[in-house]
């Protein structure tokens, strides 16, 4: 495509890629993840005067959770046929209107209110960025830059990294003051920023790439699915269920078992997330147990570090879904038997939370890929996480149940008994054999495709 007929907003992000690569990333950073630094923000809101059981706060948080999941496929929708200009604007709104209402915290309803759109705007803050992947055309170890591959890495990290915005909150509000009413109102320039980018430069219709042969974009994106510019559907599946019907995909127990293994791992990290302040000023003296808050708050934004590992583990997909049930296992275990044991929580525990949620999420995006193909991948994913939005609404009971008790002890060994059968059910979320009858794609095609695919997922 020559000059003068290109898009001239795409000419715009071709003439600076790599700095509004970064401004995608910043605005991720600031806006898709940073309600799951619940942790650290609940303890501020209870100092100023925000009065609610254990039982209320984690019925915010869960809004806040469920939005940002059910939301994908939301702005999924918006995405493709509206293009990424007019979802960021939409997305940008609703964020502004979510931060105006959490400053009014003091009022319950509008903090709930508040945070439900905090979470439910983030993804359509990041999906509009996730087409400048194809600012960075080619793969590394084909001669290209490699770039696209590096900038949806950073597009997960920022996501975990967003969790350190309310950390910075808690310690602006324990070392100079600042109220959470402050923050919250100037925080209205990310939304606004937000706003202006997307009206004078994020185009109407995603990037294309150079080579209209290999769209990155197919390939690496967890939340577009083909049909848009960049996205090309692939002819010729190489299982039963690559680019087959939604209707075949929804029954068949490799989608089941998938989408329960992700809903009961997320319905664990967002107990904890919720809860974690309440259990460690059971377990120790509150000036401990605000230490441990605090180290926690400063690892959760980390998890990124273990993206590398992360890609080694799915050239085996199975290592990775086995590897999450693992870690769920130990954190779980520690915080069921032995949840009095400071260090444990800070070098095992902790660490364990900061990552599962990436290494959850890159295996999911992974498998639905490789597993069922690219022609639904936007609505399968959508879908994925409406089934983990339902499961997290058992958190309030959980908590409830636990207030009741007064430990929540009994609600963790519940939550470390569901992963136990996840080592046995992921069995079935594995491509099925290849169909004995058909036309198959050869055998070399079927390779070439599948390592494409992965090593792009694996990245994410």
């Amino acid at each position: 495509m020559n000059g003068a007929s290109e898009n001239p907003r795409h000419v715009i992000l071709k003439r600076r890629p790599v700095f509004w690569a970064i401004t995608g990333i910043a605005q991720t950073l600031m806006s898709a993840g940073i309600i799951f630094g619940w942790a650290s923000l609940l303890p501020v809101l209870k100092e100023e005067g925000v009065h609610a059981s254990a039982e209320t706060f984690s019925q915010i948080f869960t809004y806040g959770a469920v939005g940002n999941y059910i939301s994908t496929l939301f702005f999924g929708f918006i995405l493709d046929h509206q293009g990424p200009r007019r979802t960021a604007i939409l997305a940008s709104i609703l964020l502004a209107v979510g931060l105006i209402l959490c400053s009014y915290h003091l009022n319950s309803m509008c903090l709930s209110i508040g945070f439900t759109l905090l979470g439910f705007s983030g993804p359509g803050i990041q999906m509009p960025t996730l087409h400048l992947a194809n600012l960075f055309p080619g793969k590394a170890r084909e001669g290209g830059t490699g770039g696209g591959a590096i900038f949806m890495s950073a597009q997960a990290a920022a996501f975990d990294g967003g969790t350190a915005i309310f950390a910075v909150l808690r310690l602006l509000s324990q070392h100079t003051g600042v109220t959470s009413t402050t923050f919250f109102r100037w925080y209205l320039l990310v939304p606004i920023w937000v706003f202006f980018t997307a009206v004078f430069v994020w185009p109407d219709d995603s990037l294309e790439t150079e080579n209209d042969d290999d769209p990155y974009m197919g390939a690496a994106s967890p939340y577009l699915s083909p049909g848009r510019p960049g996205r090309e559907k692939r002819a010729a599946p190489t299982t039963s269920l690559v680019n087959a019907s939604l209707s075949t995909v929804l029954i068949h127990p490799a989608f089941l078992s998938l989408a329960t293994w992700v809903s009961i791992h997320i319905l664990k990290l967002n107990f904890i997330v919720a809860t974690l302040n309440d259990q460690l000023n059971e377990a120790f003296v509150p000036e401990e147990a605000d230490s441990l808050i605090g180290i926690f708050g400063a690892m959760l934004p980390f998890g990124f570090v273990v993206l590398p590992v992360i890609a080694r583990l799915l050239e085996t997909p199975m290592w990775s879904l086995q590897a999450a049930n693992s870690v769920g296992i130990l954190y779980g275990a520690i915080l069921a038997f032995l949840p009095t044991s400071p260090l444990l929580l800070t070098c095992l525990v902790f660490p364990a939370v900061a990552t599962s949620r990436q290494l959850v999420y890159s295996t999911v995006f992974h498998q639905i890929g490789e597993v069922f193909g690219f022609a639904n991948y936007g609505v399968l994913l959508g879908l994925t996480n409406v089934c983990v939005s339902t499961a997290s609404l058992l958190q309030t009971p959980l908590v409830a149940w636990s207030e009741s008790l007064g430990s929540y002890s009994s609600a963790n060994k519940v939550l470390l008994g569901l992963t136990l059968p996840l080592f046995v059910s992921v069995l079935w979320s594995k491509a099925p054999s290849p169909a004995n009858k058909g036309e198959m794609m050869p055998l070399k095609r079927v390779e070439s495709v599948v390592e494409k695919r992965s090593r792009a997922y694996s990245s994410i």
